[in-house]
């Protein structure tokens, strides 16, 4: 019997050519679209994908559960990773982060 996955993710489309410094803008932005707060910046598994930004998006300092999200330049991927055992929060919340993150995208002006 197979296991189920801790975590789900949910993707943000990224157009070819985008920056480190574009997605660190649009994230900050997105995030704020989104009534959180960025309590950490880092890297993510530094084997599995080097160079990758990672980032922990919170409600508020003193309450339980946070959403994660990476981007990953050698393939241009944005995602977010919520596990499931995380508060209702952050289930209702992520979506709603990720709809944020798209509409930055959208706004801008890739080469």
């Amino acid at each position: 019997m197979a296991r189920r996955k801790k975590s789900y993710d949910l993707y943000v489309d990224l157009p070819g050519g985008i920056t480190r410094a574009q997605v660190m803008e649009l994230v900050e932005r997105a995030s704020e679209a989104a009534g959180l707060y960025i309590s950490h910046i880092g890297g993510y598994s530094r084997k599995k994908f080097p160079n990758a930004v990672h980032w922990h998006f919170k409600r508020d300092r003193n309450e339980r559960g946070l959403i994660d999200a990476t981007f990953w330049d050698v393939k241009s991927l944005l995602w977010l990773m919520i596990r499931h055992s995380e508060p209702d929060w952050v289930h209702e919340t992520a979506p709603r982060l990720r709809r944020a993150m798209a509409a930055e995208v959208a706004r801008l002006k890739v080469a």
